[in-house]
């Protein structure tokens, strides 16, 4: 197995160790077990614990998706541009709402993490906003405060992700693309310049 190989494995264990037992109540050598591995190949890996969790954030980020979206496939058509960040996102979201809770759980009983723990909706927001900073430039938004909006537009995803058991089972069985479709219409809505 190639050292890549086993980092990913490794990587794959944490998220799940993780999301189950918190930060505190993992061990590493319960990771390691889970990975197939030693804890000494995890430590020649990662060092220590907390960078451990930290890889494990950055891996399960929507950055490199959302990074490659913005210089890729997004084409200065607002909405069009917005539905792909959104859909892109709440995917994300979907498919890692376990480590999401875990993560927002953490940063509430660890404030040394809760940096860490940021760092990726930090980056999330800013991308969006310098988004939103284009679009307003180029007057195809109307002038706001991109940071704030951008905010608010994730916070909107967020809460819908996470609170997913929580909702009215027609809002919880919609597919997803018409769940981004109806946000970026309430968000559009909001913020074009018409």
């Amino acid at each position: 197995m190639s050292e890549d190989e086993t980092r990913q494995r490794i990587l794959e264990a944490a998220t799940q160790v993780f999301a189950e037992n918190g930060y505190a109540g993992a061990t590493t050598r319960a990771i390691a077990s889970l990975a197939g591995v030693n804890e000494v190949t995890l430590f020649r890996h990662f060092g220590s614990k907390k960078n451990l969790f930290q890889g494990m954030i950055e891996r399960n980020s929507a950055l490199p998706g959302l990074a490659s979206a913005l210089r890729q496939r997004l084409t200065g058509d607002y909405r069009q541009d917005l539905l792909i960040l959104v859909t892109h996102i709440l995917t994300l979201m979907q498919t890692r709402r376990q480590e999401i809770l875990m993560s927002l759980a953490e940063a509430e009983r660890l404030p040394e993490m809760r940096e860490m723990i940021a760092f990726i909706p930090t980056q999330q927001r800013q991308m969006i906003s310098d988004y939103l900073k284009q679009q307003i430039a180029q007057g195809r938004v109307r002038p706001l405060d991109p940071d704030l909006a951008a905010q608010a537009l994730l916070g909107m995803l967020l809460a819908y992700s996470i609170s997913l058991n929580l909702l009215p089972e027609a809002l919880a069985q919609m597919p997803l693309e018409d769940v981004a479709a109806q946000f970026v219409d309430l968000f559009v809505e909001g913020s074009w310049k018409k």
